[in-house]
């Protein structure tokens, strides 16, 4: 099903070619990742003797791929991270959806990974993502607004 809504998509890939790559595409993108790297247990089931299954030893990781951070009340205050004219969050969220607050929640739901995409709330201006991404950069990836 997956297979025929891509070709479908792309048009440009025979059905045959597409079938053969998929799996090798979806080893690559799940098991080969540098953006998050498998953790030691599962690069030791790659090598591990034939008597031994390789399910007991693989552990795979849960990346979140779509969630926005944005910057505390005080840290909009303050002006190291304001929000962009009209887009303060809404108070029940203002103070939810920080970096910090971000980890603690990946944690409590063993989350390795999160790829944040820019929030409206900073528009253009990527630096609260941008600090977030480089104090956390096994944990978060980025993607920017771009005009």
């Amino acid at each position: 099903m997956i297979i025929k809504k891509l070709s479908a998509i792309t048009n440009n890939i025979p059905m045959r070619n597409l079938k053969a790559f998929f799996p090798t595409l979806l080893a690559g993108v799940i098991h080969k990742s540098t953006a998050f790297p498998l953790p030691r247990t599962a690069q030791m089931a790659t090598t591990a003797s034939s008597s031994t299954s390789s399910s007991a030893l693989h552990s795979e990781k849960i990346i979140d791929s779509h969630l926005h951070i944005w910057a505390t009340s005080s840290e909009a205050a303050s002006g190291d991270y304001e929000y962009a004219t009209g887009q303060t969050p809404p108070p029940s969220l203002i103070n939810t959806a920080s970096a910090p607050a971000l980890l603690q929640k990946m944690a409590a739901a063993d989350v390795a990974g999160a790829l944040i995409v820019q929030p409206i709330n900073h528009l253009f201006d990527h630096r609260y993502v941008a600090d977030a991404i480089k104090c956390n950069p096994s944990k978060f990836k980025g993607m920017m607004l771009h005009d």
